[in-house]
C-alpha cells in the first residue's frame, strides 16, 4: 500500500506522540514510592487514542477530536477492528478526562496502571502491524 508523503508524516506524528505517552507511563510506573498512577493511566489512555488515530489516518478516515476510544474504534472497518473488546476500550475513557479533576473520581492504583500498560502494549502491537514501516522509524 502506497501512502502519500503528507499522510505518512501525519501517521508518523501520531506514532511519535503515542510512543511519548507510553514512555511517560512506563517511567512513572517504574517509581516505587509516590508514583502518580493517575498520570500514568492518563498517558496510557492517550497512547491508545493516538495509535487509533494513526490507523484511522492510514485508512483515510478523519479522526475526530474525541477522547472516546470506543467511538474511535467503531470508525475502523471490520477487517481492521481491534481484538480488544469495545467495552475494554470504553473502560479506559475516564482516564482521559475524569482522572484529571478533583471530584468524586477514585484514585487509580498500581494495579490500574499496570493493567492499562498491558492494554497499551497489546493495542500498540496490533496497530503497528498495519502501519507502514517508514511511519515507525
Amino acid at each position: 500500500m502506497s501512502v502519500r508523503p503528507e499522510v505518512l508524516e501525519i501517521i508518523r506524528q501520531w506514532v511519535r506522540k503515542a510512543e511519548h505517552d507510553l514512555e511517560a507511563a512506563k517511567r512513572i510506573t517504574a517509581v516505587d514510592e509516590g508514583c502518580p498512577y493517575d498520570t500514568a493511566c492518563f498517558h496510557c489512555q492517550q497512547a491508545v487514542e493516538k495509535y487509533l488515530k494513526a490507523l484511522l489516518t492510514l485508512l483515510g478516515i478523519p479522526a475526530p477530536r474525541t477522547h472516546d476510544l470506543e467511538a474511535l474504534s467503531a470508525l475502523l472497518p471490520p477487517e481492521r477492528r481491534l481484538s480488544l473488546s469495545p467495552a475494554a476500550l470504553a473502560a479506559m475513557n475516564p482516564y482521559a478526562v475524569e482522572v484529571r479533576y478533583a471530584d468524586d473520581w477514585r484514585e487509580p492504583g498500581r494495579n490500574d496502571a499496570e493493567l492499562l500498560l498491558e492494554t497499551v502494549q497489546a493495542v500498540r502491537e496490533e496497530i503497528r502491524c498495519y502501519l507502514p514501516g517508514e511511519a515507525l522509524e
